[in-house]
């Protein structure tokens, strides 16, 4: 029984690694954090993305295929915040306008430009 309980619990620790370290495919259903903006998120659902700037919300299109991450044309809500508020939101919707590319594990999405240079790298916040 001593046996199997550990063989059991290797095999749950090495699916729990091989899982965090296996590149993801799709987007779809998962939601991340960004870094330094407060509550600001992003979620991906099949074919749309929505999320909160740190102001406002934004809605829009994104493809994410083969590593290429491209957002179509993103709309906000137009509430006024405060200035420092309304700064990290032009920072975030900056970062998102600049993403071509990404890289995603089931903990980690990392945005990155058009020639390669990481931009952020997010953590996962529907991870259980």
């Amino acid at each position: 029984m001593r046996t199997s309980l550990i063989a059991l619990t290797v095999l749950a620790a090495a699916t729990l690694a091989a899982n965090a370290a296996d590149p993801l495919t799709s987007l779809a259903g998962s939601e991340w954090g960004i870094p330094n903006a407060g509550d600001a998120h992003i979620q991906f659902r099949d074919k749309e993305v929505s999320g909160f700037s740190g102001c406002n919300r934004f809605f829009g299109s994104y493809s994410f295929v083969s590593g290429a991450l491209i957002f179509g044309p993103l709309v906000t809500t137009r509430m006024a915040c405060p200035p420092d508020k309304m700064e990290a939101e032009r920072k975030v919707l900056s970062l998102l306008e600049a993403v071509k590319a990404a890289e995603a594990t089931h903990t980690t999405l990392i945005l990155k430009d058009a020639g390669g240079t990481v931009l952020a790298t997010l953590p996962r916040r529907d991870w259980d």
